[in-house]
């Protein structure tokens, strides 16, 4: 393609497109599939966006009708040929903020490389991008907290990004090796993200050794957990109302018991504070 084509569109064989950002798009199935329909249905409607470098046509958007169009078998693609370099292309993408919904760590992922690779600075690239310099700080220690293969989990579909951002993250920056350590029974035997946030809220308030054993198997603590809850309000809806008012009221008398054990001593306390009043 040469400068006069620069602005057009076309349609083009997609093994000449440089996919150089296929490392930090999500694969969603459930899009994938939806995408694949309407593409069977009513063909390819909005071009990709590519831009030229020397003879390389490089996918900045559009990785989704890629997998989607090759997922129907065609082997050409519609795209747009960007009047913008390749970095301005990705500050262009990134501020329509309207126009799509990032997931976090495609955005965290995405901004890594304006900052590494083209070198911005993140005052730079905040205002390229319409934020605030936290944001753009916020996003990249989100992508650098997650080791490597966690992050591989996220893009491959095999770890939600709320469970990269609300769990691994935080539990990475907290003890890499017990994140290194669930991820690797999560690529085997997947929790849920419920089910995860219930073992990180657990993992939160136990002592080293419970840790240990919940690491140990994630997938067997869950399992005992739920066994547990299912158990409890089983026995609940046994008991009826009549039994949780006799918890209730048992719990009443407790509290009751502790605070006559007590009452002499705020007798005496009172009486003392009284006396000394002015």
């Amino acid at each position: 393609f040469g400068r006069k084509d620069v602005g057009s569109t076309r349609t083009v064989d997609i093994h000449l497109l440089e996919l150089r950002y296929a490392h930090c798009r999500i694969m969603n199935h459930q899009a994938l599939k939806q995408l694949r329909d309407s593409i069977e249905t009513y063909g390819q409607i909005v071009p990709a966006l590519v831009v030229t470098e020397k003879d390389k046509l490089i996918l900045v958007d559009g990785y989704l009708r890629v997998r989607a169009l090759r997922a129907c078998g065609k082997d050409q693609i519609c795209v747009h040929l960007s009047e913008e370099n390749e970095q301005n292309a990705m500050f262009s993408l990134l501020a329509k903020t309207n126009e799509r919904q990032w997931e976090a760590i495609e955005q965290s992922v995405l901004l890594q490389e304006l900052h590494r690779r083209f070198g911005c600075s993140l005052s730079h690239i905040a205002a390229r991008i319409g934020r605030d310099k936290s944001f753009v700080k916020r996003r990249l220690d989100l992508v650098e907290a997650l080791p490597e293969n966690i992050l591989k989990a996220v893009i491959s579909g095999t770890l939600s990004t709320w469970s990269a951002s609300r769990v691994m993250a935080p539990l990475a920056r907290a003890n890499i090796k017990d994140a290194q350590k669930l991820m690797a029974h999560l690529e085997n035997e997947p929790l849920s993200t419920r089910e995860l946030a219930h073992f990180y809220e657990h993992y939160q308030k136990s002592n080293r050794s419970v840790r240990d054993r919940m690491l140990e198997n994630p997938f067997l603590f869950i399992k005992v957990q739920n066994e547990r809850i299912q158990s409890e309000q089983a026995k609940e809806i046994h008991d009826g109302p009549e039994g949780k008012w006799f918890k209730d009221i048992k719990m009443v008398y407790a509290v009751l018991g502790r605070l006559l054990k007590t009452v002499s001593h705020v007798h005496i306390q009172k009486a003392i504070h009284l006396r000394n009043k002015p």
